[in-house]
């Protein structure tokens, strides 16, 4: 099974200045490319055989010819997952440990990642799959026909993959608006960009298959720069190519080669081994000048590309054919894996076409192989299924009682009230809440997967919340608020989900863990699940700003209707091109985060929570504020 790691170019290069390329693109009238050196000539022609082969018979043929065959899809929607568990397997599981990356590990997550051209989404469902609300997703791909269907899923949930279909709306990846657009909002949210982005990208080529690499030469350029615009440095890429002849193909991956600290090409067992089909792994991003001159360069091909669309033209070649050449060591690595690939390719035709002659022909290996690549990829043998979870299941695998999840707010409105529980005020934290004594909008919110999240309405039933994917098996306390954004002076309203603490994320059980613990992991799933570029159709989901009591003295940030009296408070700005964020304001929440008293109400319910936990009406703040501020100048 190939590595990244073995049969790679080296990762230095100097055949390329570092702040012009020394290419030349070349267009012309004619749409057939001729192949470059990089393939021997008679895997070239033997290769042609596809053309020969009867549909129907290949079709039969391949169930029992191909060794891995039998694999299937396993419990994911189709074989694409396969093919990156296979990927992510060969090259020691790099995708799936991005948090273990000494460039990536200090700093708090998600780990961030794209799907571009890859509907239905196998590729996102193992990532999912596999890391849970710690990743998150973003996608491209074409809508309605190949759009993606993650909500499908029987195994990952779809509350940390957010679709963009780019400024026209239909997700064509060769559009440059489209790019530039799902480059904006993916910056927006990952604040430093993707750890690394998957394409897995093609036309249909029924007839052409010997054409395929010159008819996608687009996307595969349109993928690669995508990457180059999203990726943060040390991120990785893998992208999908079929045959690498021709200049245009051979130059693109020369380009990817120098932005990457290395490259490989792997053709993975889970990719049927006749067709042309290979992936082009690249690791540790390079954010440096010569990369920003190839990413220009690259971009001025996009809308050139772009431009010739609706003419008779193309572009051959964008890597002159010497500089190629120049670098002995690249050039050679593409010969390599053009023949080593293309040879597997004949030995599998010619296989294939024995099969078709003799219907009674078997691979006996099939089972041997299935059970040898789930241990090696780390897949456990199961089959799809769907099991359906309710709320009930919920509590009940938290070891808790539906009389535990009931609870009214409890107000004081007077300082003396409130004095006779703080204790000592350096051990409470608070926060402004949408929530009133007329409005209860604190509330405990349960996901138990799919589209299934429900709130707590008035103690006694569970609502389905519209619009808002949580993680199956998460129960949050949470702040239903109403916030008013400001788009170039234009507000509109959107419902957020303020949370402001957790009993478990995503099967992940908080109990044991102090609200300090519970604060961060709160933060990570808040990023992860909350989808900033689909206003109209989702709930925000953010965590609730909380201060020390003791910052609260020189707070300053809620603001008074002098007319009206009523308050509100400015919120960090997460929206896409917003500029100014808040919400109406009716107590102040106070939180004591004292090891034993935030930590005992999770395990005895919220009846316990009202001992440690405290409301105040806004009209009583000021009071609050000038006693708080004489008990602090006695301490």
């Amino acid at each position: 099974m190939e590595n990244t790691k073995d049969n790679q170019p080296g990762a230095e290069d100097q055949s390329l200045d570092e702040t012009e390329p020394s290419s030349a693109v070349q267009e012309s009238y004619s749409t057939t490319e001729s192949p470059t050196h990089t393939i021997d000539e008679k895997a070239l022609r033997i290769m042609n055989i596809f053309d020969e082969l009867d549909a129907e018979d290949l079709n039969k043929a391949r169930t029992r010819a191909n060794p891995f065959e039998t694999i299937r899809a396993m419990f994911f929607m189709n074989r694409a997952a396969l093919k990156m568990v296979n990927i992510d397997a060969a090259c020691d599981f790099m995708f799936t440990t991005m948090e273990e990356n000494e460039n990536f590990s200090n700093k708090e997550g998600p780990i961030y990642f794209a799907d571009i051209c890859a509907g239905p989404g196998g590729f996102t469902e193992y990532i999912l799959w596999r890391k849970k609300w710690w990743y998150k997703g973003f996608g491209m791909t074409l809508k309605d026909e190949h759009d993606f269907k993650v909500a499908d899923s029987c195994c990952a949930s779809i509350a940390m993959f957010q679709p963009l279909y780019g400024a026209d709306e239909r997700g064509d990846i060769c559009n440059p608006d489209n790019l530039t657009d799902f480059a904006d909002r993916v910056a927006n949210e990952s604040k430093g960009g993707l750890h690394f982005m998957m394409s897995d990208g093609g036309f249909s080529v029924k007839g052409q298959e010997s054409l395929q690499e010159v008819i996608s030469k687009t996307i595969y350029v349109c993928q690669c720069i995508l990457a180059l615009k999203t990726l943060r440095p040390h991120g990785h890429f893998v992208t999908k190519t079929f045959d690498i002849f021709t200049p245009f193909s051979v130059g693109l991956l020369y380009l990817m080669y120098l932005c990457f600290e290395s490259v490989g090409i792997i053709k993975p067992n889970s990719s049927r081994p006749a067709n042309s089909e290979r992936y082009f792994v690249c690791r540790n991003f390079k954010a440096d000048v010569r990369t920003t001159v190839i990413k220009e360069y690259m971009w001025k091909i996009v809308f050139r590309l772009w431009e010739l669309k609706t003419l008779d033209k193309d572009i051959l070649e964008i890597v002159d054919a010497e500089v190629l050449k120049q670098d002995a060591a690249f050039f050679q690595y593409i010969f390599d894996s053009n023949t080593r690939i293309g040879n597997q390719q004949i030995v599998a035709l010619k296989k294939l076409a024995a099969f078709c002659r003799n219907p009674n022909l078997i691979e006996a290996r099939q089972d041997d192989l299935r059970s040898q690549s789930l241990e090696y990829w780390k897949l456990p043998n199961q089959n799809r299924k769907r099991i359906f979870y309710r709320v009930q299941d919920l509590l009940t695998d938290l070891g808790l009682k539906i009389s535990q999840v009931v609870f009214q707010l409890r107000y004081v409105h007077s300082w003396e009230a409130a004095r006779a529980k703080l204790g000592n005020i350096n051990n409470w934290l608070c926060a402004y809440i949408y929530s009133s004594d007329r409005s209860q909008t604190v509330n405990f919110v349960a996901g138990v997967g799919y589209s299934n999240t429900f709130h707590l309405q008035n103690n006694q039933n569970w609502v389905k919340i519209q619009s808002l994917h949580l993680v199956k098996g998460t129960l949050l306390l949470a702040d239903f608020v109403k916030e008013k954004i400001f788009v170039n002076n234009q507000q509109v309203t959107r419902h957020s989900l303020h949370v402001i603490d957790a009993v478990s994320l995503g099967s992940m059980n908080l109990l044991g863990h102090s609200f300090e613990e519970r604060s961060k992991l709160i933060r990570i799933f808040c990023k992860a699940v909350n989808k900033e570029s689909q206003s109209i159709y989702s709930v925000r989901v953010r965590p609730k700003p909380m201060q020390k009591l003791s910052n609260f003295l020189s707070d300053d940030s809620l603001i008074r209707n002098p007319s009206t009296g009523n308050c509100s408070v400015n919120l960090p700005i997460i929206g896409f091109k917003s500029n100014l964020e808040m919400h109406d304001v009716n107590a102040l929440l106070l939180i004591n985060t004292e090891t034993g008293a935030s930590d005992h109400w999770v395990r005895s319910g919220m009846n316990e929570f009202h001992k440690v936990n405290m409301f105040m009406p806004c009209q009583y703040l000021d009071q609050f504020k000038k006693h708080i501020a004489q008990e602090w100048s006695m301490i």
